[in-house]
C-alpha cells in the first residue's frame, strides 16, 4: 500500500512540474477527526463530540493517550467504567490507564484495540446510556 502510494504521489509530482496537476499536502484519515472536547447525548448514549467555537457538535471525533483535562475523555472513562466493569478514576485526562482499558473495551468489541478512539471505535464499543442502565450501542 505505501509502496503504491508513494509511487501515485512520485507521478503527481512530475505531472505538478509540467503544470498539469496542483499537489497539496495530504492528512492522514486519523488527523481528519477534530480532536473530542465535550459530551453530548447521541442516539441514546453520553459519547465523545468536538463542539466547535459555533457550537456545532461532531461526533466523529478522536481521542488519544496525552489528551489531558479534557471532557469528552472523562465521559470516556465513565462509559469504560460502567459499560466494561473497569475502575478508572475519572479525572479527564488520558493516561495510560485510560489507554490500556480502552484497548480492553476495543478488544471485546471486535474491533482494532489500538487505544485510540474515533468513529470505528464509537460504533464498535457500547457507551453509557442517557437513561437506564443498558449500555448504547450507537451509529
Amino acid at each position: 500500500m505505501r509502496k503504491s502510494v508513494n509511487a501515485l504521489l512520485a507521478t503527481l509530482i512530475a505531472l505538478g512540474g509540467s503544470g498539469l496537476v496542483t499537489l497539496t499536502a495530504a492528512t492522514p484519515a486519523a488527523a481528519a477527526n477534530p480532536t473530542c472536547n465535550w459530551s453530548a447525548k447521541y442516539s441514546g448514549a453520553w459519547v465523545p463530540v468536538y463542539r466547535s467555537s459555533s457550537g456545532s457538535l461532531n461526533v466523529s471525533c478522536a481521542l488519544t493517550q496525552g489528551n489531558y483535562n479534557n471532557v469528552a475523555v472523562g465521559t470516556l472513562q465513565e462509559t469504560l467504567n460502567l459499560c466494561y466493569g473497569e475502575h478508572l478514576v475519572v479525572d479527564q485526562d488520558f493516561g495510560g490507564a485510560t489507554d490500556a482499558a480502552l484497548r480492553r473495551a476495543q478488544a471485546k468489541a471486535g474491533t482494532t484495540a489500538d487505544g485510540d478512539y474515533g468513529p470505528a471505535t464509537r460504533q464498535a464499543i457500547k457507551h453509557k446510556p442517557t437513561s437506564g442502565t443498558t449500555c448504547v450501542r450507537v451509529p
